[in-house]
């Protein structure tokens, strides 16, 4: 039997039972009081006989033939719930809410709302609030789609019975542009604007504000355009466009030699589809699967923070960002399947379009679009619209000629006729006559295309010295682009001016400067053949020094164990530095990593060093960015051992160390930190020796190889002593909370109290709070919880004053255990909820491992026995990965108690054997509390 309660209630009953049967149907299978059925149907004054009338009423349903069962506590409806309209409607929209196909989503979202009838007789204001959210996303999905002329009508219904709806109200706006009919969708803001102040007295919100805004300006409903500017005077390609225009998404493989237009049409078609593809319009110029994800993730409003580090965990959030999206994506410069399988996404309501000059195999569900050269008519007509009808029509055979000698290729075309149209005096035939001499269109250059090379040849010649000079520093850089703070202080902007006239470089947003693959290469083989050697490696070097006057004065204090040994090669932290730090760096990670690159390409080893050094503690080290921080130094390393300076090769390998540190690879970090450490005594230099003893002593800590961290740490600290207090400090760090680990409770307090003082002398807040963060651990250990407490709060405040996120995760899970310990449940939830999602944020799998063990600690006190060990069982292999056999040891006695409590004699005895076997080979604190675990934990309480 269908039982239907939105709206009028169906099968047919009387008032009072049918307002029965809505509650009890609300409710299908649970069983519902009778003290709460009588409060839901007659209020807060039922009459004096509410549970006779509602025993009546139960007897008039059972009549209908309707399944209502009288249970102990109330009544219950026995019906399956998909039985229940209201039941199917969530379902509905829970499908819709996991489905990537924009067309399901919106018939299933569609289908929901059509089981709605009129107003439910019960919990309506409750109920509306459900019916209105699937409207509104049923709307979303209708306007990505492209219908918006077929909702205009219904939207107006949905706006008239819920007029203080202001995102419908946005939607009936976007709907009514889109088709058009800007000023209804004024009037819409206009209306919407005095029911609100008359009903509310408010304004609408900004958001609506801005789309108003929008609509009178005309502008397109989108926030994601990264699309490069489409060529005003495209040419040609009649057929191949038809097709991208007529298609209803997917991928598309524009393939063709260089120079024959690839990016133009795509960029064309995707201009074109804007209004289909409303969610973005994104643009990636591709060298890496993983840099082209990124870029992706950052058009897509993904934090720098948020992005993993893996391909595939970026792949995978890139899919899940643009599901049920209707985005356009252009990859240009594919030289091979294997470079985009990650990026396309999942979702079918998404185009993308693929430029590359290999030929498409392997990649399933493509559509190919070969191109070739233009038509003679069609590069004539290219050439005609950049310098109008006069000049073409009076000498026509002469315009015939120069697309003949460009090789009918649109950039040839572009570049000539853009040099004719900076020269109105000139007459096409001085062009031909210019083309036509072979040697010197072929005779300096060596690349693909010969009509490529003619045409940046005759622009490049045409150029004054100036101009000449600075083409041939934007190639020998050999970056993807260069913005203002690189090339202010290596050119005049009016020079850049000319450059960008002849079309030999684009205008990238504000003061940046783009160039051609193609065009880089060319002027980069000039300089090598025209510029002298030292003139060529003091572009570069004077680069270098640009990005570190700019870098250099945005590095922070870190306690890492590798402080910052490079001198300062006389650098000036001159330069302005950029207000929003890492929006900036997000930016521009990528060009500073290949500056470095390019420097070390060169040999300029110490210079490539110290700038990739400085961004370990302005950006990488910061921000977890990995994979730059080992390009950079990896490539500095190699120039390096070119030089035979072992000096700078030994600081690399200790940064090199610690990259491995924090990334949890501690084999690799103790390699890194062995070699500099030999480096550094057969140089006799000190304070190398202690910083690559510092790493030592935290990798052997970790590993739970105690005197060796405990030797290493000493000898840092004495090397380090009174000479580097940072460096001074985290050797003390390090001591302190090794004899922490091992019970010795008095010196760990001594020596973390010192390192605190030191570290304050320093002035690191960061070491500071790690310090003090340090002490509440030792206080905690002991039981002595206020005291814990006050240390670790301090340390966390102190955290969130610097904004260092990532230690806050840290301090955030030490106080979630004092908390945990103090019987707090509800806030140590909240802090472990905090930590857990800021570690996954930026990729820190020990402090993930560390805050789900809490978790598991936290499930284990709230009683959830079964959810402890579920999350505890799941960390055993993850402290083997890490090669954290202390973290193993500690999750197994917690595991222990966990079975303890689940009256799991044998899974407890086996957790617990191991656990003490581990302890034990390690000497902690913990092996003389072995015996004390059977009655800890009857009945459980929290562990250490």
């Amino acid at each position: 039997m269908e039982i239907r309660i939105l709206g009028p209630v169906e099968p047919s009953v009387p008032p009072k039972p049918a307002q029965v049967l809505a509650v009890l149907a609300v409710e299908c299978g649970k069983i519902v009081p009778v003290e709460r059925l009588i409060d839901l149907i007659w209020g807060e004054e039922p009459p004096p006989q509410a549970r006779k009338s509602l025993q009546v009423h139960i007897s008039s349903l059972r009549r209908a033939g309707l399944p209502v069962e009288h249970r102990a506590a109330g009544y219950v409806l026995s019906a399956e719930p998909g039985s229940v309209d209201l039941h199917a409607f969530r379902k509905l929209v829970s499908r819709a809410g996991d489905e990537p196909d924009l067309r399901v989503k919106a018939d299933l979202l569609g289908q929901a709302l059509q089981l709605w009838r009129g107003t439910p007789v019960v919990f309506a204001q409750t109920l509306d609030v459900q019916r209105l959210a699937a409207a509104e996303a049923w709307v979303d999905a209708e306007l990505a789609l492209g219908r918006h002329a077929g909702l205009i009508d219904r939207l107006g219904t949905f706006v008239t019975e819920y007029p203080l709806a202001e995102r419908l109200r946005g939607q009936l706006m976007t709907a009514l542009a889109r088709a058009g009919r800007r000023a209804d969708a004024m009037r819409v803001f206009r209306e919407t604007r005095k029911v609100l102040v008359d009903e509310l007295g408010v304004e609408p919100g900004e958001q609506l504000q801005q789309l108003y805004r929008d609509v009178l300006e005309g502008s397109r409903d989108s926030r994601r355009n990264y699309l490069p500017r489409d060529a005003g005077d495209f040419t040609g390609r009649d057929r191949e466009l038809g097709r991208l225009l007529d298609s209803d998404g997917g991928v598309w493989w524009i393939e063709g030699p260089a120079g024959v237009g690839k990016s133009a049409l795509a960029v064309h078609a995707a201009h074109r589809l804007a209004d289909r593809y409303p969610d973005g319009q994104l643009f990636v110029d591709l060298h890496s699967p993983s840099g082209a994800l990124d870029a992706l993730l950052r058009a897509m409003d993904v934090p720098s923070e948020r992005i993993p580090e893996s391909v595939e965990e970026r792949a995978a959030l890139w899919r899940a960002r643009v599901s049920g999206r209707r985005v356009v994506i252009v990859l240009d410069g594919v030289t091979s399947v294997s470079q985009v399988r990650s990026l396309l996404p999942g979702s079918p309501g998404c185009l993308t379009l693929i430029t590359s000059r290999s030929r498409l195999c392997g990649l399933e569900g493509v559509r190919r679009v070969p191109l070739d050269v233009l038509s003679s008519d069609e590069a004539v007509t290219l050439l005609q619209r950049i310098l109008g009808d006069d000049r073409v029509s009076a000498e026509p055979d002469q315009a015939q000629e120069v697309a003949r000698l460009c090789g009918y290729l649109p950039l040839a075309v572009r570049i000539t006729g853009a040099r004719l149209a900076g020269r109105a005096h000139w007459p096409v035939s001085k062009l031909v006559r210019r083309l036509s001499d072979e040697r010197s269109r072929l005779d300096e250059l060596v690349a693909d295309d010969l009509a490529v090379r003619a045409g940046l040849e005759l622009t490049y010649r045409a150029l004054d010295e100036n101009a000449r000079r600075a083409y041939r520093i934007f190639g020998f850089l050999g970056l993807p682009e260069v913005p203002s703070f690189l090339w202010a202080h290596l050119l005049d902007e009016d020079v850049l001016d000319q450059l960008v006239d002849a079309r030999l470089l684009d205008v990238i947003g504000s003061a940046r400067y783009r160039m051609h693959e193609l065009v880089r290469l060319h002027a980069r083989e000039l300089a090598e053949a025209e510029d002298q050697e030292q003139e060529r490696e003091d572009v570069v070097r004077r680069a270098v020094v640009a990005a570190l006057s700019t870098v250099d004065g945005l590095t922070e204090q870190l306690f890492l164990a590798v402080p910052r040994m490079q001198d300062s090669l006389g650098i000036v932290t001159s330069a302005a530095r950029p207000t929003d730090k890492d929006a900036w760096f997000a930016r521009e990670e990528s060009l500073l990593t290949r500056l470095v690159e390019r420097a070390a390409e060169l040999g300029l080893a110490e210079i490539a060093s110290q700038l990739a050094e400085v961004l370990v503690f302005a950006w990488f080290g910061l921000r977890n960015r990995y994979e730059a921080w080992e390009r950079t130094h990896t490539a500095a390393l190699e120039a390096v051992w070119k030089t035979g300076d072992v000096r700078l090769e030994a600081v690399l390998r200790c940064s090199l160390g610690q990259m491995h540190y924090k990334r949890d690879n501690l084999a690799q970090a103790r390699s890194w930190f062995d070699t500099a450490l030999t480096l550094f005594v057969d140089l006799g230099d000190k304070r190398g020796e202690a910083v690559a003893m510092n790493g030592i002593g935290m990798v052997c800590r970790d590993l739970g190889e105690y005197p060796c961290a405990l030797e290493a740490l000493g000898r840092a600290r004495e090397l380090l002593e009174s000479q580097d207090l940072e460096g001074e400090a985290h050797a003390l760090y390090g001591i302190g909370s090794v004899k922490r680990e091992l019970g010795d409770d008095e010196g760990a307090f001594g020596t973390l109290r010192l390192a605190e003082t030191v570290y304050r002398r320093a002035r690191s807040r960061r070491g500071e709070a790690l310090a003090a963060r340090g002490i509440g651990l030792v206080h905690r250990a002991r039981g002595e919880l206020d005291l814990a407490e006050d240390h670790i709060r301090r340390a966390h405040e102190m955290v969130a004053g610097i904004g260092d996120e990532l230690l806050g995760c840290y301090t955030a899970q030490a106080w979630a255990k004092v908390l945990l310990r103090k019987g707090s449940l509800d806030p140590a939830a909240e802090l472990i909820q905090q930590a857990l999602d800021g570690c996954r944020d930026v990729g820190d799998r020990f402090g993930e491992a560390l805050v789900r063990r809490t978790l598991g600690e936290w499930r284990l006190a709230a009683g959830d026995h079964a959810g402890a060990r579920v999350v505890l069982t799941d960390l055993l292999p993850v402290w083997n990965d890490l090669t954290l056999p202390l973290w193993r040891a500690r999750t197994l006695r917690d595991l222990g108690a966990v079975h303890a409590s689940l009256g799991d004699v044998e899974g407890a005895d086996r957790s617990w054997r191991e656990a003490a076997g581990l302890f034990t080979r390690l000497g902690t604190r913990e092996r003389e509390e072995v015996r004390q675990w059977p009655a800890q934990w009857a009945p459980p309480a929290l562990s250490r």
